[in-house]
């Protein structure tokens, strides 16, 4: 459902505001698991689920939020701050549903954990009715803002607004889509094939699996906190985005090469510290060459995408992983990281070229 509605909100969020649009999500979020928690039989969960997969374009919208209020050259700090406090809610949440849920496994209650969301939610409604601010300016405002400084041929803000509407052509958008449908594919198909591989290699139970998995969380939360900000402050984004890339693919590699399961498990570790760099940097950059009034819809859509790929991400994997071998999925996802690095270093080239266009004019 998040793939239909993510630009849709999105897009509300960039004409309505982004307050409005994300405090209704949340609440209607909240009565989705009040459903899921009475629900009484299969269909009728799937129900909630969807109904809750309809509210799903805060991510989005909290972006947009992040994109309005920061300057872009510290927006990739920023959004990574929102990508790891996400990161560190899928790191504590299945701890707090497995406590409330019981040792059990013969009693199936399903009721307190929902309930348990579902206050944590109206909770974040509350909180933000009485303290969160619209960061969405008026259209005609932002204009006002920087007509005057866009209009001067001998600034590097016209350049960079010249630039910007050229790099948002069709070819451009189409290559930057597929990147996210990449993310997708990635974050799909990894934590999914992972299970499968650790208990067909190594005979791992679930415990020793959930115990990883838990681990890469917490990898992914200590990049997106306490790597993006200085990566981005030492270099810029381009080559932050390839460091992070080439972290994940050198990650992956140890993994399908590893002798052991200990130096395996080091290498998915490392892997996942590169792709919480390069995901969280490819969103920033879709904010600075999107037009200011269109960003809610850009991230909506980008949101859109990146699900479609984890949808067919376990697909593909299960797939390939039937017909090939433990590691083919992988190595599948070793060539589709190798497309991300040449995307940075094409982007790369770009703002070289920029700027050289940029300095020649100031000259």
């Amino acid at each position: 459902m998040v793939i239909f509605v993510s630009p849709i909100w999105g897009r509300l969020s960039d004409r309505y505001g982004r307050k409005p649009i994300f405090l209704m999500n949340l609440a209607a979020g909240s009565l989705s698991f009040v459903i899921f928690g009475l629900a009484d039989s299969l269909p009728t969960m799937f129900l909630a689920r969807a109904l809750h997969g309809l509210t799903g374009g805060n991510l989005a919208i909290a972006f947009a939020m992040v994109t309005d209020r920061t300057l872009p050259k510290d927006r990739a700090r920023y959004l990574g701050y929102v990508s790891g406090a996400m990161s560190s809610g899928f790191l504590v949440g299945p701890v707090f549903g497995g406590i409330l849920m019981g040792s059990d496994a013969t009693v199936f209650d399903h009721q307190l954990p929902s309930f348990f969301a579902a206050g944590l939610s109206t909770l974040a409604t509350l909180i933000g009715i009485m303290f969160l601010k619209e960061t969405k300016q008026s259209h005609s405002r932002y204009r006002d803002n920087k007509t005057a400084e866009n209009e001067n041929p001998t600034s590097p803000a016209y350049h960079s607004s010249v630039e910007q509407g050229s790099r948002m052509g069709k070819i451009a958008m189409g290559i930057l889509t597929i990147q996210f449908l990449i993310t997708g594919l990635i974050g799909g198909s990894a934590p999914f094939i992972f299970s499968y591989w650790a208990q067909g290699l190594h005979n791992w139970g679930p415990a020793n699996v959930s115990f990883v998995l838990a681990a890469l969380g917490g990898a992914y939360m200590i990049s997106t906190i306490f790597l993006i900000g200085p990566l981005t402050k030492k270099f810029n984004e381009e080559v932050a985005f390839i460091i992070g890339a080439t972290v994940d693919f050198c990650g992956l590699l140890i993994l399908i090469l590893a002798p052991t399961s200990l130096i395996a498990v080091f290498g998915l570790w490392i892997s996942a510290l590169g792709s919480a760099v390069w995901i969280t940097l490819l969103s920033s950059i879709l904010t600075k060459i999107s037009p200011p009034e269109h960003v809610g819809f850009m991230l909506g859509l980008s949101t859109g995408v990146s699900m479609f790929g984890r949808v067919l991400g376990p697909i593909a994997a299960g797939a390939i992983w039937l017909k090939i071998s433990y590691t083919a999925p992988f190595i599948f996802n070793l060539c589709l990281l190798s497309l991300v690095i040449a995307y940075g270093i094409r982007l790369l080239a770009q703002l070289h070229k920029r700027n050289r266009h940029i300095n020649a004019g100031l000259r």
